[in-house]
């Protein structure tokens, strides 16, 4: 069984306000971490037992069908939905702004040319699907994404870093 990792970069997204309204500051890293950890507690508590605490401020879920970590899965659907005030932005059905994808193109690109030339584009949401038949079959845990990341790394947007 194929496995995808899908990466959600719903804490490096910090979606902008309106025009017509003052201008928010972006939550700082702890409060993003707050935010993200209560979306984990409400996803376990509402049906996803197994849905990971963030690292370093990011989701990470390691998605496998048939388990409760199956986006598919009515369950996993049901405990979205209720946790939806609780996501991190970024999650959902928000699309990152110009800046925030061309930032994350940049990093797309400087992976490929050290070493990942599979490296998929980012999602319009901002999230980076890695590995499986969405993801260009990319291993993050293999030697050479490792090593093109540290390259890259001051190319990563700052919510991946």
């Amino acid at each position: 069984m194929r496995m995808k990792i899908v990466v959600v970069a719903g804490l490096l997204i910090l979606l902008s306000g309106c025009a017509d309204k003052e201008p928010v500051a972006a939550p700082s890293a702890d409060e993003r971490e707050s935010q993200a950890m209560k979306y984990s507690q409400c996803m376990r508590d509402n049906g996803v037992p197994s849905f990971p605490d963030p690292v370093d401020g990011r989701l990470q879920i390691q998605i496998r069908k048939g388990s409760d970590l199956d986006p598919d899965s009515e369950a996993f659907q049901k405990a979205q939905e209720t946790c939806k005030p609780y996501a991190p932005a970024g999650l959902g059905e928000q699309q990152a702004n110009g800046a925030q994808q061309a930032q994350m193109l940049k990093f797309v690109a400087c992976m490929r040319e050290n070493g990942v030339p599979n490296m998929p584009d980012p999602q319009p949401d901002g999230r980076m699907l890695i590995g499986g038949p969405d993801g260009g079959g990319v291993d993050p845990e293999s030697p050479a994404f490792q090593d093109a990341q540290a390259k890259c790394r001051d190319q990563m947007p700052a919510g991946m870093r």
